[in-house]
């Protein structure tokens, strides 16, 4: 029987999975087509609109990453990404990736950056995806200072959220675009209270509870 229950959630998992990937497609696919049909005759509206679409492939990347395969039991569950995932959301102001390693994800993200200029075709795409890549793990760690409440109000309520409340919802931590697209977004009603507030900044409450 629990065999039966554990593949009844795998198949709606890899369901789910494939219905977000299907949207996506139905999404960049046609931006994609549509930049390449104007590269010639808007060659700077192409190039922005290229950046944009590696932008957006890896929020949505982000997104399937932290949803499938962090926070659903499977062969990976005792990898080192999701262990380690999984510590920051007992301690949520123990924050893996330093200083020095967004510094270098900023440097990189601007040479490829200038790289794409000088290129000005689809290497765009892989520049734009991977300087999305490397602000995530800036936008993360915002996400986890105060005063990031008055420039990302709606992002950093649904950051608190998944953490303290609802893991199984508010999966981006770059955007929320793709929690609104998927219907990931937090229940309505739900609120963030001041106990919630002094765990998520390092408040000393028990980091095993999850707070309803």
């Amino acid at each position: 029987m629990k065999y039966y229950s554990f593949m009844i959630i795998r198949y709606r998992q890899a369901a789910a999975c494939f219905q977000c990937f299907g949207v996506f497609m139905s999404i960049a696919l046609p931006l994609l087509i549509c930049f390449i049909l104007i590269r010639q005759q808007y060659p700077v509206v192409a190039f922005s609109g290229f950046l944009v679409l590696g932008w957006l492939s890896w929020t949505f990347a982000e997104y399937m990453i932290h949803r499938f395969w962090t926070h659903q039991p499977g062969l990976l569950t005792h990898t080192r990404v999701v262990q380690t995932h999984l510590h920051h959301h007992k301690h949520p102001t123990e924050i893996q990736v330093t200083t020095v390693q967004r510094l270098l994800l900023l440097i990189i993200s601007m040479v490829l950056f200038v790289i794409a200029v000088r290129l000005n075709n689809y290497f765009t795409i892989l520049a734009g995806l991977f300087t999305a890549f490397g602000y995530s793990f800036f936008s993360h760690w915002m996400l986890h200072q105060a005063w990031s409440r008055k420039i990302f109000p709606r992002l950093h309520s649904y950051h608190i959220h998944h953490h303290c409340k609802h893991p199984n919802r508010c999966f981006g931590f770059s955007t929320t675009f793709w929690d609104r697209i998927f219907g990931t977004t937090p229940p309505k009603g739900s609120r963030i209270t001041e106990r919630i507030l002094n765990f998520y900044f390092g408040g000393g409450i028990d980091p095993h509870h999850h707070f309803k």
